[in-house]
């Protein structure tokens, strides 16, 4: 299978493009200001969002947050994409996406702008769930699995 991916240069392009966009997300993450710059027409401010329920203006913490969830998510779909080559995983990979945006996401962001009392333990591993692309890296052993069965059942 790695002598497949190594052979075609557009299967390089995406997982290239997945793994150093993943990279520059974790790595700009306290920057990816998208409210700043496309609201307010800005330069990008630094973040400070943590768990620790600091009073924020709701607006720019939803468009900032929905900004980072899709840009991990899609950068993990290109590396995704690239591995694997084949559209019914993109599919699946993107009905993850979307099950992320509208039932994690949501949850996240009224968990995290009501503050709750005692939901400081919950807030921060749902942050890890939606946040890092965890829900897609999982997907990756799971597609290279079904790869393999697929293999011994031919």
């Amino acid at each position: 299978m790695f002598r497949e991916v190594f052979k075609n240069r557009q299967r390089l392009f995406y997982i290239m493009l997945g793994a150093l966009g993943l990279f520059g997300t974790y790595l700009f993450q306290n920057y990816l200001d998208f409210h700043s710059v496309v609201f307010e027409l800005s330069a990008p401010e630094a973040l400070n969002y943590t768990a620790d329920y600091q009073p924020k203006e709701s607006f720019p913490f939803v468009v900032n947050k929905v900004f980072r969830y899709l840009c991990n998510d899609l950068f993990a779909m290109a590396l995704i994409y690239g591995l694997f080559y084949e559209k019914k995983y993109l599919r699946f990979a993107f009905a993850v996406l979307l099950f992320g945006l509208v039932v994690l996401l949501p949850l996240y962001l009224f968990i995290f702008l009501q503050q709750p009392p005692g939901f400081t333990s919950m807030l921060t591993h749902l942050h890890r769930i939606v946040f890092n692309p965890v829900l897609m890296m999982l997907l990756i052993p799971a597609f290279f699995y079904q790869k393999y069965q697929r293999t011994l059942n031919s």
